[in-house]
């Protein structure tokens, strides 16, 4: 006899992705852990590690879904739309990873305050943001935000031009 719950198909490939970073961040972890206790060494390894596996737990329940939420009839080919939507979005994705690509190379002979506020900017355009005033308050606030927020957890001397 058949128990009432009723179990839907699994996204297999979402799931092993899912696993496959647990288990590098709790390798990597655990790496961590086993050259060094102190404080100093673990100050971003750990959280960093414990949020990314608190993420993957919350998104492990979309890999399960339910028999009853599926649609009766086959999936019809994406429309022309959104085939350029898709288009869109893969430009921006790539866009953007150039973008990182272009602030990694001068963020030292900009300066990381400099070179961090201009990604911020560019990066929130790209993403579609078009008034002004928010592009720069918006880089502002996120810059100093992270610029002192990095000088205090690193002691690295990045070099500064404005801050």
């Amino acid at each position: 006899m058949r128990s009432g719950i009723r179990r839907g198909p699994v996204d297999w490939g979402h799931l092993a992705f899912l696993a496959f970073i647990s288990v590098v961040v709790i390798a990597y972890l655990f790496d961590a852990r086993g050259v060094s206790l102190k404080i100093n060494n673990l100050l971003l390894v750990e959280p960093a590690a414990i949020i990314a596996l608190v993420l993957v737990a919350c998104v492990l329940p979309q890999c399960f879904r339910r028999r009853d939420a599926e649609p009766s009839a086959p999936a019809e080919a994406p429309a022309e739309d959104e085939r350029v939507k898709v288009r869109h979005e893969l430009l921006r994705v790539g866009a953007l990873a150039a973008l990182l690509g272009v602030f990694s190379f001068f963020l030292e002979q900009i300066g990381f305050d400099v070179a961090t506020f201009l990604f911020i900017a560019i990066g929130v355009v790209i993403c579609g943001e078009r008034r002004p005033l928010v592009i720069l308050a918006f880089a502002a606030a996120f810059t100093v935000f992270v610029v002192y927020g990095y000088s205090t957890l690193v002691p690295y001397p990045f070099p500064m031009r404005i801050l």
